[in-house]
């Protein structure tokens, strides 16, 4: 039997290992309210992370050109920003 000389294995871990939801959730109810935000975190989460698959399709399709994954989460927080009142904050609180 010949041997197979293994240099990396790699992973995709993002919503596997990575509680994205439940973070965000949990750091919006703590953080939240500082800063005068009263908003359902879950409902929040759910409707930022809904934009991901659409944003993401303009990217494949070239509506849109490649940009990193921080990039795109900003872009959609930003189309969010009325809905859930977050206009109150400032650059460093989005960043």
């Amino acid at each position: 039997m010949s041997r197979i000389e293994i240099r990396a294995l790699t992973f995709d871990v993002f919503g596997t290992v990575v509680d994205w939801r439940n973070s965000i959730a949990r750091e919006g109810a703590t953080w939240g309210p500082k800063k005068g935000l009263d908003i359902d975190w879950f409902g929040f989460a759910d409707a930022w992370r809904g934009l991901y698959q659409p944003a993401m399709k303009k990217v494949r399709e070239s509506q849109m050109g490649w940009v990193n994954l921080d990039a795109l989460h900003r872009m959609n927080l930003d189309q969010l920003s009325n809905q859930f009142g977050l206009d109150v904050l400032n650059e460093d609180d989005l960043n």
